[in-house]
Parts: structure tokens; sequence; C-alpha cells
């Protein structure tokens, strides 16, 4: 069941906001986990865990990134009850969460936050078929993109544990911003964080959110390389706090 796809990060009783965390392509709880205790106590952190990775290894992932975004937006309706709901998707998570804000109208989460990650609508930067390559060249790519540690190239039991889930979130989010979809603005605010040295998403293309939300748009630099989660989690706080005062 989709309401499985949601992880509470700390205990709460009838939070007044509750941020939903997109993790990027194949990762799950452990990605926003540092994230998320930035943020507790408000708002409230949920992790978002798709089939095919950490206690979901099992159950096959889902390449359908519309189809995901329905079942989560449900999900997230039913969890969230009376509490205000903000959105945060990291990479190829901000996607997944933009298509998610799309899916929760007319309601409207009250902050859709992005970072390293293209605006829907600008030339896809990801090459197709990249998820059917040969392991070494795919696992290669991933490391470029940021996603896994270089080392983790020389730990195959690992990677084969984890690459059915990745490869499947890199078809979907490529053949989604590829694909036909109609983008429309959501009315929910953005706020769009660009890491400064990241070199794997041009500076036009996170401005080019702007134009996705009828609900005003504001952009926050981070000094850091693309894998923000990781690497500056307080400061990724700080700027949704910023954006929500």
């Amino acid at each position: 069941m989709s309401e499985n796809w949601l992880v509470d990060l700390v205990p709460a009783e009838q939070p007044g906001r509750v941020a939903y965390l997109f993790p990027h392509a194949g990762a799950g709880v452990g990605a926003v986990l540092a994230l998320g205790r930035a943020l507790a106590p408000d708002p409230h952190p949920v992790a978002i865990r798709l089939p095919g990775r950490e206690a979901l290894l099992d159950h096959a992932p889902i390449a359908d990134l519309p189809a995901v975004a329905g079942r989560l937006a449900d999900a997230i309706r039913t969890h969230a009850g009376e509490a205000r709901i903000i959105l945060y998707g990291h990479s190829s998570g901000s996607v997944l969460a933009y298509e998610t804000a799309r899916a929760l109208e007319p309601e409207s989460a009250v902050l859709l936050a992005v970072s390293a990650q293209q605006a829907p609508g600008t030339p896809v930067r990801t090459a197709a078929g990249l998820w059917d390559l040969p392991d070494d060249q795919f696992f290669a790519q991933v490391v470029a993109d940021g996603y896994l540690p270089a080392e983790l190239l020389d730990a195959p039991d690992v990677l084969e544990l984890v690459a059915p889930a990745l490869r499947a979130d890199y078809r979907a989010t490529h053949e989604y911003l590829a694909g036909t979809t109609r983008w429309s603005p959501v009315a929910s605010p953005i706020l769009a964080i660009r890491a400064t040295e990241d070199e794997t998403v041009a500076e036009e293309d996170i401005a080019a959110w702007a134009a996705l939300t009828t609900g005003g748009h504001t952009t926050a630099l981070i000094a850091a390389e693309h894998n923000l989660l990781r690497d500056r989690p307080a400061e990724l706080a700080d700027a949704l706090r910023d954006a929500l005062s």
C-alpha cells in the first residue's frame, strides 16, 4: 500500500506543518534523515520511500512517475490530515515532488521546494537509455551525477541491491521530462535551491522553475556541490524555514 511509502522520521502528535522529503534517484529514508532531523520538530519531517529500496527492497520499483505521484498525493492527503503540507525534493526527487504537487490540486502545498534539478520544460540533459547500459557504464554515470560515492564501484554486492531502483528512477525521470506532458504551473509557491559548485545542473535550469508556479518563486544559494542532502542538510533546513517564514 502506498501509505507505507511515508516514513515519519520523528514522533509527532497532530503537527501543524508536515514536510514530505523526496530523495534523489534510487535513494530512500537514509538520504533525507539528516535533513529531517535538522527540520524537526516544526515542520514535522516525513521521508518518501518508494518500492525497491531499504525496507521495501523486495517490492518491484515503479517506473511510471505520474502514477507514483498520484498514489503519493492520495497517501499524503490522508497522512497530513489538517496539517499544512510542504513538499521538498532533491535532484530527481524534485520532479516527483512537483508532479505530486500537481496531483494534490485543487488542494495545494504551502511550499514546493526543489534543489539541484532542472525544471520540467528545459532541455533534458540525461541521455536516453542510460538506465539500460551495462553496469560499469551505468554506475560510472551515477557516481558522476553525485548519487553514489566512488568507493561503491568496488562493492558489487551493494550495487546489485540498489541497481533496480536506480535504473527505474533514471528511466522514470527521463521519460517524464522528455515526454509529451503539458506542464502546468502549480498554485504552491516554489523555492528553488542551487548548489553553487554543482556542475550537473545549469543556473538557468534552476531559474526556470519560476515558470511552474502562480504562487510566487524564490531562490536560495548554498555553497556546495551537487549532493546537498549529504553535505549541507542544516543549510537546506535553514533555506526551507526562511521560505516558510
